[in-house]
């Protein structure tokens, strides 16, 4: 079945990637962002008033705003392309690779972005407790309450919905928003394409402007694996495999409390 989708992506080889002039690329690696961050916004407060972590205000705007926002854009396009609603020649970078190079590129990227993690950490601690501590609580952590602590249940509950939403559903979607469909539409840009696309990846990311070299970095990494091998699924794999990771940690570390 898997096989089966993946070849109708396929079916129009031939056929190039829109491409998309600068501002235009610009705009479409922020759109997603822009919405998420305005409804996150005003969803907080309320979540927060409602003795709930402001968290369960991100995992709605995860499934409710962001994953749909980029997912209805790519079949729009896919509607103009193919006079239906598909995909086809809409993502790129789908070509199958051996299942050692996965094997190799995820102990490459994951290593690598634990090195990054560690090396970057003291800056983006600094920027958070300084340059933004304006912004306010729970642009800080996803924890944040209106007023106590939230019970250990209640945050069991949101860390489990976020291992589903941040560490699988928003990491695919975004890989094949941004690696599958932007990235391609801008390879007039040549080797360019992976840091352009990891920079506004990154600037993308406004509720968490103290981690963008973080962030940067780690998916430049990714971007240009990408770019190379055209296919998105590595990407797909470190990045689940990462928030996933932070999530198991965060699990891991209430239970133990």
């Amino acid at each position: 079945m898997a096989d089966s989708h993946l070849n109708a992506l396929r079916s129009y080889p031939d056929v190039e990637p829109a491409q998309y002039p600068i501002a235009k690329a610009i705009a479409l690696h922020l759109m997603p962002g822009l919405v998420q961050v305005a409804v996150f916004a005003l969803l907080a407060p309320v979540v927060m008033n409602g003795g709930l972590p402001s968290g369960f205000a991100f995992i709605f705007v995860n499934v409710f705003v962001g994953i749909p926002v980029m997912l209805g854009f790519l079949f729009y396009q896919g509607k103009r392309r193919n006079g239906k609603v598909s995909l086809a020649g809409v993502v790129k970078n789908l070509d199958p690779m051996p299942l050692r190079q996965y094997f190799l590129f995820f102990i490459l990227l994951f290593g690598f972005a634990f090195v990054v993690l560690f090396a970057t950490s003291p800056i983006n601690s600094y920027l958070e407790e300084t340059v933004f501590a304006w912004m306010p609580a729970y642009f800080h952590s996803s924890q944040t309450m209106a007023s106590g602590v939230a019970a250990k249940n209640v945050l069991l509950v949101m860390l489990l919905l976020q291992l589903v939403t941040d560490g699988f559903a928003l990491p695919i979607v975004e890989e094949i928003y941004y690696r599958g469909h932007l990235m391609p539409g801008i390879s007039y840009l040549g080797f360019g394409a992976p840091i352009f696309s990891a920079f506004f990846f990154a600037i993308n990311h406004f509720w968490q402007p103290y981690n963008y070299l973080l962030i940067f970095v780690i998916v430049l990494a990714q971007a240009f694996v990408v770019w190379r091998t055209k296919n998105i699924f590595i990407a797909m794999l470190t990045h689940c495999a990462g928030n996933t990771l932070g999530a198991v940690l965060s699990i891991a570390a209430l239970m133990s409390s």
